[in-house]
């Protein structure tokens, strides 16, 4: 007696709903991954200007931040958007923004961006 073996796999409609998942996710994830290394970029340009001052007063750290952002061609920011305060022997810079990511028709993505830096 010749036993069946049962197929395993994926049928048509089950492969077209995965691969539909698939490219939507990747469809994102391409449109949200500049945004995340603009923020990476912003953050290290933060910490970088606050480092590299010597004496890290606002209108010093503002003019150092204002040049790496301006080397790294960075747009969503300005200096001018950047506060810096000092409480005792500690300067914290911060800088908060929003990057609205059009998808699809009328859908969009808004991501909120928030850097802190501290020296």
């Amino acid at each position: 007696m010749a036993t069946t073996r049962a197929q395993h796999g994926l049928s048509m409609i089950a492969f077209l709903f995965v691969a539909t998942v698939i490219v939507v996710v990747a469809a994102i994830g391409f449109r949200v991954v500049p945004a995340y290394i603009e923020y990476f970029t912003v953050r290290s340009a933060l910490e970088k200007s606050l480092r590299d001052s010597p004496d890290p007063t606002p209108p010093v750290v503002k003019k150092s931040f204002e040049k790496y952002i301006a080397a790294d061609y960075i747009d969503s920011v300005t200096a001018a958007d950047l506060n810096v305060a000092k409480d005792g022997n500690v300067i914290t810079a911060s800088i908060a923004w929003q990057r609205e990511l059009h998808l699809v028709g009328n859908v969009s993505l808004l991501l909120d961006f928030d850097a802190v830096a501290q020296k």
